[in-house]
């Protein structure tokens, strides 16, 4: 563990050959370069812990490999590129985190779709464009925030996970209609809550409907 310090430079590719690593957490550092692709390599990962330093380039799309991975937290970053499609194929990956990042012009590959154990999805401010894949397949995901992007299109209209709490897509250049089936779909117990945040779109109405539970909040 080495969060929290005055790390500068890159990270050498020789991590990427230490077979029993299983963790890499080196966030709130001064680390800039790339992220060496040797990292796929890494088979025991649970946890990369990369976010608040300098990384640039694109994300590798080796890093699909890994078989273990959890957690890949890459947000406050300067990564660029496209966002590989093969992050998909990452058999046990719980929270993907890459806000304040720029992928200009990429588009959220419609692969997320078919992250059926992913719990977040977190993609705020990073310059993506197009539309929002179906999440009708992301039966875990509990955690949505795609603000501050430049994404079009609607919503979708699949029903949301059973274990949904946050949905945010507030500043983007979303439009059609609202479905209510978002919240209505959602069964709630008493200490649940269903916050969803669409501010600053342009949507023209809300479809079905107005009916909200006490413990939804839109």
């Amino acid at each position: 563990l080495l969060n929290g310090n005055q790390l500068t430079g890159s990270l050498p590719d020789e991590i990427g050959f230490l077979p029993i690593l299983d963790r890499i957490q080196i966030d709130e550092n001064k680390i800039s370069g790339s992220i060496p692709t040797s990292f796929a390599n890494l088979s025991n990962a649970k946890h990369f812990h990369m976010n608040n330093n300098s990384l640039s380039g694109q994300i590798p799309p080796q890093l699909s490999r890994l078989p273990e991975l959890v957690h890949l937290i890459l947000d406050n970053n300067n990564l660029s590129g496209s966002l590989p499609p093969e992050l998909s194929e990452m058999p046990k990956l719980q929270i993907l985190q890459l806000d304040n990042n720029n992928f200009a012009g990429s588009e959220i590959p419609s692969a997320y779709s078919n992250m059926s154990r992913l719990l977040k999805m977190s993609l705020r401010n990073c310059s993506l464009q197009g539309p929002i894949p179906n999440w009708s397949n992301m039966h875990s995901i509990a955690y949505i925030d795609l603000s501050l992007n430049q994404l079009n299109g609607s919503i979708p209209a699949g029903d949301l996970s059973k274990n949904s709490t946050t949905m945010a897509l507030t500043n983007n250049s979303l439009s059609g209609s609202v479905p209510s089936t978002i919240w209505q779909s959602r069964t709630l117990n008493e200490l649940e809550r269903l916050f969803l945040n669409f501010q600053n779109n342009t949507f023209s109405y809300i479809s079905g409907s107005l009916a909200l539970a006490h413990n939804v909040t839109v």
